[in-house]
This record gives structure tokens, sequence and C-alpha cells, in this order.
């Protein structure tokens, strides 16, 4: 399994917990995070500049 929070496999014998995300439009998800807080993959929060345009 992989962690949807820092995006790291969750080892064999490791703690986890899943969570159901709800969505008004669909049907939703289920996704697995470590039980422990890990660190979160960064995201990008603006968008790159592009050269020569």
């Amino acid at each position: 399994m992989i962690c949807a929070r820092c995006d790291e496999p969750i080892g064999q014998g490791e703690e986890y917990v899943t969570v159901e995300h709800h969505a008004p439009t669909g049907p939703g998800t289920t996704v697995v995070v470590h039980a422990e807080r890990c660190q979160p993959i960064p995201q990008q929060k603006y968008p790159t500049l592009r050269h020569g345009k």
C-alpha cells in the first residue's frame, strides 16, 4: 500500500489508518495513511513561469 499523505510505501507490520473521503457528486474514495503523522509531499502553490513566451 502507498500512503496518500507522503506517497511512500506502508511496510508490512506498519500501522496505518483508512480515511474515507465523501464526494458530493460521486462515490467518494477510501485512502490509507501512516498512523504516525508523516511529512506530506510538496505541492506546487503557484504556476510556473513560461520563459520565451
